[in-house]
């Protein structure tokens, strides 16, 4: 911390870091960073931190309660109705969740994020081919025709994720075409054009850094409502199939139980609360430092 002596008073001058993301909200961005952190390796190493096998069965443990709820440290936060280790679901979920979402949310960036570009070099009637799907794809009632794919397709994983992230695409699109349209009129960029460089590398070196930052917070936006549609797609049934299971398979697979074992949803539906919850504040956070018209 830096000091500066002024006559009679001693100014102390916070960190950078809490300057820019206020004193108030330091805190609140630590603590999403680190549970998005503790996300990151559970997710990684799940196989090595579950308790018990995530499939596992037994009839004579079925709805032990969570410790904290009066039950044995055998299941930490308790079992369900055939027996399954909550803990050991959560992680396993949590691990398929995290790489559905990350995956869909990949496949709708780097195909929005292609398309728009391709739109606003080409213009014309590429452009208008483009912008009319763009257009389609934003009027599209996008969970009704997520279960339709997916109820036709009787629910297969990899078809899961693909529809996972088809959604989302156009937001991309539209922010990389706009983008990649004011950046080309730009004059150093006509410059390094008239200096006979090819188009792929004025766009690889001189474009797409530009935009980069506006579609990782695009991302950083869509990543929750990723989740949330694999959530809503599993507890309908039509996501993720056993002997696989999600955060969303088993908040859905808790909805009978919450009289009788309330646990088997609260657990995996904190989880996904939490994890969207630290995400809109990374992703708030990391706007407001690389957006430009913020600072």
């Amino acid at each position: 911390m830096a000091v500066t002596d002024q006559s009679d008073a001693i100014i102390v001058k916070p960190p950078s870091f809490v300057k820019r993301i206020g004193l108030d909200r330091a805190w609140i961005v630590i603590f999403a960073g680190v549970y998005l952190g503790l996300v990151v390796l559970v997710a990684l190493f799940a196989p090595l931190l579950q308790p018990y096998d995530h499939a596992a069965q037994d009839l004579f443990e079925i709805r032990n309660p969570p410790v904290f709820m009066g039950g044995d440290w055998n299941y930490i936060l308790g079992s369900d109705d055939l027996g399954r280790d909550v803990l050991s679901r959560v992680i396993y979920g949590t691990k398929i969740s995290v790489v559905i979402a990350l995956v869909g949310t990949g496949i709708g960036a780097v195909l929005g994020s292609f398309l728009g570009i391709v739109a606003a070099h080409f213009k014309g009637w590429v452009d208008d081919v483009i912008m009319m799907f763009v257009d389609a794809q934003s009027s599209l009632p996008f969970l009704i025709f997520a279960l339709a794919v997916l109820a036709f397709f009787s629910g297969s994983f990899i078809v899961l994720v693909i529809v996972v992230g088809i959604d989302g695409w156009e937001r991309y699109a539209r922010l990389s075409r706009g983008m990649t349209l004011a950046g080309s009129s730009n004059t150093y960029i006509e410059a390094v054009k008239a200096l006979g460089v090819p188009t792929w590398k004025v766009y690889a070196r001189h474009l797409l850094p530009n935009i980069l930052p506006a579609l990782m917070i695009q991302f950083t936006i869509n990543l929750p409502g990723t989740i949330l549609l694999e959530t809503s797609l599993s507890f309908l049934g039509l996501g993720v199939q056993p002997p696989m299971t999600s955060l969303g398979q088993m908040l859905g697979y808790g909805r009978d139980y919450l009289l009788q074992a309330p646990w088997i949803a609260v657990v995996p539906g904190l989880t996904i609360f939490f994890i969207t919850l630290s995400i809109s504040i990374l992703g708030d956070w990391l706007r407001d430092h690389l957006d430009p018209s913020l600072r």
